[in-house]
């Protein structure tokens, strides 16, 4: 698709929050000591916070929210637009944007959306959130990102659960008629491959049943239920590799934009070689690609804005950067966007 190109947003502070319970790979007696070496050395993921059983998203993503409020000072009553992007909302009906809007004191005028997107979703969100503000003239939005993924993740699956992890993200955007900033998105999806990261069943195309909800043995070391996770680890790695890297150099060659000229390519954190392969392919050093998988894992949806808020976040608070955020992945979807920030806030990282 042709880039979008908005101008007028700005991002003014991005926090997050992660569950203060913390597993560690290197002790995960599930898998053999070699699997948690390539998990530690290729994948990259030590540690990984998971969310209690009563913790949700939403929880994650209010507890961001209402910090980044109180750091920048803005009134939750002058937020007009209020976006949360997740896979693991509270309910299945209604949505969780309008439970969200009363806990922060939103006014009952703002624009509460819920977007269903995974690891794309961040940038999607940005997208969704810098093109309504424009369009409307809202002067000032929030854009929620987060999941508790691992909710949806079998216990018992050795391929799955070392990697994926839980977050909440809150990210406050700023509306300027006159300035000349500008966010230049390069989007799109291929649904031909959704198998490639989904769960079989609990919605309505395949609705809970009781054959659903039986465990069962996939391959050694990896058995769930029809309603969890599924992930075709080599395709998506594929993925990453064709279409991703591609579309990254599509847009920064529409831009004509050099790799002196970007900062940072903050990417997906789903996988470190994975990470550093498309990198290479794009040209770029990979030292230009802050990774947080070591401390946070896949945090699905949040791990871009949770790598910006503990991984940059005090040259963010300090200084101008100009970026290109991809995400990618469930969808099988992808979101590029180039971006700059300049002396943002940034609260520490909240352990809930």
């Amino acid at each position: 698709m042709p880039e979008l190109s908005i101008s007028g947003i700005s991002i003014k502070g991005i926090s997050a929050a992660v569950p203060s319970n913390r597993e560690d790979n290197s002790t995960l007696d599930s898998i053999s000591e070699r699997s948690r070496n390539e998990i530690l050395n290729q994948v990259g993921i030590r540690y990984r916070h998971v969310a209690e059983e009563t913790t949700t998203a939403a929880d994650l993503c209010f507890s961001s929210a209402q910090k980044l409020l109180e750091e920048l000072n803005w009134a939750p009553t002058e937020i007009g637009l209020m976006v949360f992007v997740s896979q693991t909302p509270d309910h299945l009906v209604p949505g969780s944007a309008t439970q969200l809007q009363d806990r922060l004191g939103l006014p009952t005028n703002c624009v509460c959306l819920d977007i269903n997107q995974g690891c794309a979703g961040y940038v999607y969100g940005l997208s969704v959130m810098s093109g309504m503000m424009r369009s409307f003239g809202i002067k000032r939005g929030l854009l929620l990102v987060g999941d508790t993924i691992t909710k949806i993740i079998s216990k018992e699956d050795n391929s799955l659960r070392p990697i994926f992890a839980d977050a909440g993200t809150a990210t406050a955007l700023e509306f300027d008629a006159d300035s000349k900033e500008r966010m230049v998105f390069r989007l799109g999806s291929n649904g031909s491959s959704f198998q490639a990261i989904y769960t079989e069943a609990g919605g309505f195309r395949n609705s809970l049943n009781e054959d659903s909800l039986k465990m069962k043995s996939i391959s050694e070391g990896v058995s769930r239920q029809a309603n969890q996770l599924n992930m075709n680890g080599q395709a998506v790695f594929t993925f990453g590799l064709s279409t991703v890297a591609s579309e990254i150099k599509e847009l920064l060659k529409s831009e004509q934009i050099t790799e002196a000229e970007i900062d940072y390519i903050v990417l997906h954190q789903a996988n470190q070689l994975l990470n550093d392969s498309i990198m290479r392919k794009v040209g770029f050093d990979k030292s230009k690609a802050p990774s947080s998988l070591y401390d946070f894992g896949n945090t699905s949806c949040a791990t871009i804005p949770i790598t910006l808020a503990t991984q940059l976040r005090e040259e963010l608070m300090n200084s101008r950067k100009t970026m290109l955020l991809s995400g990618f992945g469930v969808g099988l979807s992808w979101g590029n966007v180039i971006l700059t920030t300049e002396n943002i806030i940034c609260p520490k990282l909240i352990y809930y």
